[in-house]
């Protein structure tokens, strides 16, 4: 009788211990490789197995380090069951190689269990080219043609690099006639495709900054829009430089200062545009830099002599800006553009 309690205290934590959960990785360590700072965190799953005989239950999932933070499953782990910790690296500000552990604890036989991550973080190269339309890429999506006569052409044109494994043929659409483009019939993988713009200032029949769109869709109708911008400006060069018999613009003044009583209502003000020069003075646009500002005149052809009433309506904010300019884009040679600016103060 006392050999039979002897061999069960001997046997017993055995039997315990074999009862107990064990959890199994499928691996204990994993390498990220060449990571890149600037793309966010990245992350790695641990897959386990319970292959013990009682439900698994992590107790805890302890990092080292800041940038390494993990997530896992509170609920037991039925034998037999599987789940995983999910491991997440944060490479921001943290150049270079790394090695990070992660220590895991459970109810298990084998209660701790240690797991790496380790890779390399660098700093990710400049790359010119970040706009894209699907596999394309190009370097803006907006660009600037400067100035250019209201009878002229301009060219240019955009680059575009197919980074896909396919072919890739491109349709374009323009807010206005003004604007040709040229595509190639088809951009092979890997290679740089020219895409040739002409603005014709003549079909715009307009004047000052304008903003126009051309459209893009690929064969996959993925789409983009990249803006174009010209500042077009009245050719007078039929003068050959004698602008004495030339229209003259002149303002009863250079600006306003205005106060306002109470913000989101309407104020007018008003000032003279006379033609001071011998032929007829005409106003061409008027071009606001706030969109609660409104400017009207009679009529938009001044004799010699002659001056119109200009009527300044707004609207102001709470919010505005002190400063607002009014440009008036004209046929006077010496002047196309002129300003009038309008500061606006809130009375205390």
């Amino acid at each position: 009788m006392k050999r039979l309690a002897f061999l069960f205290i001997m046997f017993f934590p055995l039997l315990v211990f074999s009862q107990k959960s064990k959890i199994e990785f499928r691996e204990t360590s994993f390498n990220f490789g060449e990571i890149f700072d600037s793309d966010g965190k990245v992350f790695h799953l641990f897959h386990f197995k319970n292959t013990g005989a009682t439900p698994l239950i992590l107790t805890n999932v302890r990092t080292g380090c800041g940038c390494t933070t993990p997530e896992w499953n509170r609920q037991p782990i039925a034998p037999g069951a599987t789940g995983f910790i999910k491991i997440f690296f944060d490479p921001k500000d943290r150049p270079g190689a790394f090695v990070k552990s992660i220590a895991v604890n459970s109810n298990a036989s084998n209660s701790v269990v240690t797991l790496t991550v380790r890779g390399k973080v660098t700093h990710k190269p400049y790359d010119p080219y970040k706009y894209h339309i699907g596999d394309l890429k190009f370097k803006n999506n907006r660009f600037h043609l400067g100035k250019i006569h209201n009878t002229q052409k301009k060219d240019s044109s955009l680059i575009f690099i197919n980074t896909g494994k396919e072919s890739i043929t491109l349709t374009a659409q323009t807010s206005h006639p003004a604007i040709q483009v040229v595509l190639p019939s088809v951009i092979f993988a890997g290679d740089t495709a020219k895409i040739q713009i002409q603005y014709d200032a003549s079909k715009k029949q307009d004047c000052g900054f304008i903003q126009e769109q051309i459209h893009f869709t690929d064969n996959k109708q993925n789409k983009t829009t990249i803006r174009l911008m010209v500042n077009v400006i009245e050719d007078f060069s039929f003068y050959q430089g004698d602008f004495s018999q030339a229209p003259h613009i002149q303002l009863s003044e250079p600006e306003a200062r205005l106060n306002i009583a109470k913000p989101n209502q309407t104020y007018t003000h008003e000032f003279y545009i006379q033609n001071t020069g011998k032929t007829d003075l005409e106003i061409r646009k008027i071009a606001t830099s706030e969109n609660y500002i409104s400017v009207s005149l009679p009529k938009y052809t001044i004799k010699p002599g002659k001056k119109v009433k200009a009527v300044i309506t707004y609207t102001p904010s709470a919010q505005v800006k002190n400063t607002s300019l009014i440009q008036f884009i004209t046929n006077d040679p010496n002047q196309p553009v002129i300003g009038y600016k309008l500061f606006l103060n809130y009375n205390s």
